[in-house]
């Protein structure tokens, strides 16, 4: 399915939800946003390094667009998140599984979008596992396949492989919605140096288009991106710094999340409540 921003498509009145590991992913797919109106999940509460939550940024600017705040929402903080990773807590992970699964259950979602695996930032990854596996989990559990999707977070925004294309979510902004999306990113102060980061990476008419790639892959994600995975590097400099005491590896700690999550989402165990 292929739209333009000023085509309204057939999937602007399916019931959609965006899943995402930290708030402010969702300016990415700002007019999206505006036009399937999802419901919305977080993963973390933004804070980083710190104490102060993003979250109530993120939820005005969701309900400006029309968009739905979840139950799943700020689930971990941003140190608890890599905590967890680093100390493998299988268990944890697949309950927040079960948790996503229940709730786009509840709100009896058709497709999903979410962040891409780029091995940029393993929260975003991790993210995208649990996405991944809840969606295996639905389906073991009601043989109901949901639509999925995903979009750079940190990569270029308008690419769209030719491969994709055709069944990619593709919308192009007009002057309007391009107004709206700068807006809404100037008001996000929270994110000024990421956004700063971004638009010298990026060109800023690249932000015009936004790809949402149907995911043609499941837990097995070390082909995603090149490897060591561009986290591993900074958490050694982090290390070095004193910053941090153990650095976030692929094969040492994703990898072995991957093979619970996959064990554990083919069983199914979501509640009575579940779709038919």
């Amino acid at each position: 399915m292929y739209a333009e921003a000023d085509s309204p498509p057939f999937w602007k009145a399916r019931r959609a939800a965006l899943i995402v590991a930290h708030p402010g992913h969702e300016l990415r797919v700002h007019h999206w946003l505006e036009y399937a109106q999802p419901v919305v999940l977080v993963l973390t509460d933004g804070s980083g390094h710190t104490d102060r939550s993003r979250l109530a940024k993120t939820t005005a600017l969701i309900e400006k667009a029309g968009a739905k705040r979840g139950e799943f929402y700020g689930r971990l903080t941003d140190q608890a998140l890599y905590q967890a990773i680093l100390a493998r807590e299988a268990d944890l992970f697949s309950r927040l599984v079960d948790e996503i699964a229940e709730a786009l259950d509840r709100e009896n979602v058709e497709y999903v979008a979410g962040d891409a695996v780029e091995g940029v930032n393993p929260g975003h990854d991790v993210c995208r596992l649990l996405l991944n596996a809840a969606l295996m989990r639905i389906e073991a559990t009601t043989q109901h396949r949901l639509k999925n999707f995903e979009f750079a977070v940190e990569g270029p925004p308008d690419v769209c492989p030719d491969e994709d294309r055709a069944d990619a979510i593709v919308l192009t902004l007009g002057e309007d919605a391009y107004r709206r999306k700068l807006e809404a990113a100037q008001l996000y102060s929270e994110l000024a140096v990421d956004l700063a980061r971004m638009t010298a990476t990026h060109d800023l008419a690249a932000f015009r288009v936004e790809c949402l790639r149907p995911v043609r892959y499941g837990l097995d994600i070390g082909h995603r991106f090149e490897h060591p995975a561009i986290y591993e590097g900074y958490g050694e400099k982090q290390v070095a710094a004193g910053l941090y005491r153990e650095v976030i590896r692929f094969r040492e700690h994703l990898v072995p999340l991957a093979t619970r999550l996959g064990e554990r989402a083919a069983r199914g165990r979501m509640g009575p409540e579940s779709r038919q």
